[in-house]
């Protein structure tokens, strides 16, 4: 039984150091970001020599493709997140989360000894997610406003996107980690 003031879903917002180091079970990984970035560097220089050699082209056209390509270069590595990824569905200590807002690392995060079961879905129209469902009845009415906080809001499941990676793994790792979980607390 848990303490009458425990929270079990909570909202936690996480820094570009912290989030590094826990365990993304679903998400764009560091590396593929680096791989889009280095293709848009290789197109942007590409780009950037033909339109230098083309014959009859002003100067002013010149300079301001080549600005544009440098601009857009520079805007792009700011917000591309090269080193932590787009992280959708994450594990930190006893905690399944999902995304809340990517920009501001923010997770919507239930203890992994409630998440009943781990499901393969889909997010009308077309995208590919993770149904995580929550025992109900061991959740208070602040839990179902944490829970309501959610981009999906449900009152017994988080529900996150999958990418690059199989939905039935995604659920297969949250499942064996909420087994981990539970041997752990049973000793």
């Amino acid at each position: 039984m848990r303490a009458m003031n425990e929270q079990v879903v909570v909202l936690r917002q996480y820094d570009k150091a912290t989030i590094k180091h826990l365990d993304v079970i679903s998400g764009i990984s560091p590396d593929a970001m680096r791989r889009v970035f280095g293709g848009w560097i290789l197109f942007a220089a590409i780009v950037g020599v033909i339109v230098s050699v083309a014959p009859d082209l002003s100067t002013e056209f010149i300079g301001i493709t080549l600005l544009v390509l440098v601009a857009f270069t520079f805007v792009m590595f700011g917000q591309s997140r090269i080193t932590e990824g787009w992280p959708s569905i994450i594990i930190d200590d006893g905690y399944i989360g999902v995304v809340n807002d990517p920009v501001k690392r923010e997770f919507v995060c239930v203890k992994a000894t409630l998440v009943t079961n781990a499901i393969p879905s889909i997010i009308k129209p077309n995208k590919q997610a993770v149904e995580i469902q929550i025992d109900q009845g061991a959740l208070s009415a602040v839990d179902i406003e944490q829970l309501k906080q959610a981009v999906w809001p449900r009152e017994d499941k988080l529900i996150g996107l999958s990418h690059f990676k199989s939905r039935e793994k995604i659920c297969d790792d949250i499942m064996q980690y909420v087994k981990r979980i539970a041997v752990t607390n049973a000793r």
